[in-house]
């Protein structure tokens, strides 16, 4: 894997720009950061919570924190993209009015609509922001750093902005491909999350068989049936530990049957207990830490 990369690093965004001359896999996996990619070159598929995109030079791609995701590379063409990794409680909490920048992400997930491509590019607003915003970083005068902040923020308005005036610099809907079946067990297993699931019973629900169920959710989503409810069970358990829940509380809210296989499980998944992590929550925590794992 060779990363041509700008990693530029600030309280709560970070920037890179990469290009892949190999062909990598990645495994499905998620974020507790919110995350959008300019594409700007390649073969690449984009898998979002048992979804499949084929990319497009200046398609943007959506992820908001949590959501299963991983890009299928088809060949050694370069795959070259602008991503940001953004913190949500920042986008959250920035502003204090009606209007959040998070906004785009909400859409993505509420609509399954997680790419979009930029229009109109040799006038596109879009574009010439996150190009002014990357081109910040190499400012070194008065305030810069509060310079490429402004650059980020005002980067955001104009996203949330197209998407919400439906206007001429992005078009809204991509094509898609994705199984209706799966797709309604995703929804399934998230309305009932915290009920008894099992494959039995899910692939009765749908009248399907089993074994096609379990091949298929494999496929879309790059985990078992098993693992996607484990992990998303451990997401909410996480957000639970960091407001403050009794752990005790938190194992039997999230659907497992004891403290110690929820112990157990979480250390699996996230290399420490339950109890670890909440002791490290009032240690400083870069939320961005596994992000050159997963461009």
């Amino acid at each position: 894997m060779e990363y041509q990369k700008k990693g530029y690093l600030t309280s709560y965004f970070k920037l890179f720009h990469l290009k892949d001359v190999q062909k990598i896999e990645i495994k499905a996996h998620y974020h507790e950061f919110d995350k959008i990619i300019l594409f700007l070159s390649g073969k690449v598929k984009y898998n979002i919570e048992g979804q499949t995109y084929q990319l497009f030079p200046y398609d943007i791609v959506f992820v908001p924190h949590n959501c299963i995701h991983y890009p299928t590379i088809s060949d050694t063409t370069t795959y070259e993209r602008i991503v940001l990794y953004i913190d949500p409680n920042y986008l959250k909490n920035k502003i204090d009015t009606t209007d959040k920048l998070d906004f785009c992400f909400n859409y993505a997930q509420e609509h399954n609509s997680y790419v979009m491509n930029l229009d109109n590019i040799n006038e596109n607003d879009i574009l010439k922001q996150i190009q002014i915003l990357e081109n910040s970083f190499n400012d070194k005068g008065f305030a810069h750093e509060l310079y490429s902040n402004l650059k980020f923020l005002e980067f955001m308005i104009l996203i949330n902005r197209a998407i919400i005036n439906d206007n001429k610099n992005l078009t809204i809907h991509h094509k898609v491909s994705y199984d209706k079946t799966i797709n309604s067990v995703i929804d399934y297993i998230n309305e009932h999350l915290f009920t008894e699931l099992n494959i039995d019973y899910l692939a009765n629900h749908f009248f399907v068989s089993k074994y096609y169920l379990m091949r298929k959710f494999k496929l879309k989503t790059g985990y078992s049936i098993h693992q996607y409810i484990l992990n998303k069970r451990l997401i909410v358990a996480k957000e639970k530990i960091k407001s403050g829940i009794a752990l005790t509380q938190i194992c039997f809210d999230c659907g497992f049957k004891d403290y110690s296989t929820f112990s157990r499980t979480f250390k699996q998944i996230f290399k420490q207990t339950p109890r670890e992590f909440k002791k490290a929550l009032n240690e400083k925590t870069d939320i961005y830490k596994e992000a050159k794992q997963y461009e």
